[in-house]
């Protein structure tokens, strides 16, 4: 089960991962009707995330990112077309998540697509500096160095 906060500043020692349970969540906002599923992965490029959004409409929600918080949020709307329903399978109103996003990633180079009911978004991550070999000088190589300064 992943742990959830509502604010995160307020968890003492909080760590954006955590190796047990995966990703640290925020709660689903106070006036959301209804919690939106994430998935999480890893591939070699970077993090992968998955929102289940069905039955919401490509212009019923905005994706966006502020520090490292991705918050998606929007509304699924309840069909005109079913006249007097007393059951819904689906709840309709308001949602709202954000997910909280590790270090090392290329926030600006984020991708997301919108598919049958599902939102991926796939975040690539920064490039590892390499490590560079420096040349050591020895001997007399060292007091020359330090009359040449």
């Amino acid at each position: 089960m992943l742990r959830t906060f509502l604010d995160y500043n307020e968890v003492p020692n909080w760590k954006p991962f955590h190796p047990q349970f995966g990703w640290n969540y925020l709660n689903d906002s106070s006036d959301a009707t209804f919690p939106i599923p994430v998935g999480e992965g890893r591939d070699e490029d970077g993090l992968n995330l998955r929102f289940s959004l069905p039955a919401v409409m490509e212009k019923d929600f905005q994706l966006s990112v502020l520090g490292n918080r991705l918050t998606i949020r929007g509304e699924r709307k309840e069909p005109d077309q079913f006249g007097d329903v007393t059951f819904y399978g689906l709840t309709y109103g308001r949602f709202e998540k954000a997910v909280l996003l590790p270090p090392g990633l290329k926030l600006d180079s984020m991708k997301a697509r919108f598919h049958h009911g599902v939102l991926d978004v796939h975040i690539p991550f920064l490039k590892q500096a390499e490590a560079r070999e420096i040349p050591v000088l020895v001997g007399d190589e060292v007091a020359a160095m330090a009359a040449a300064v």
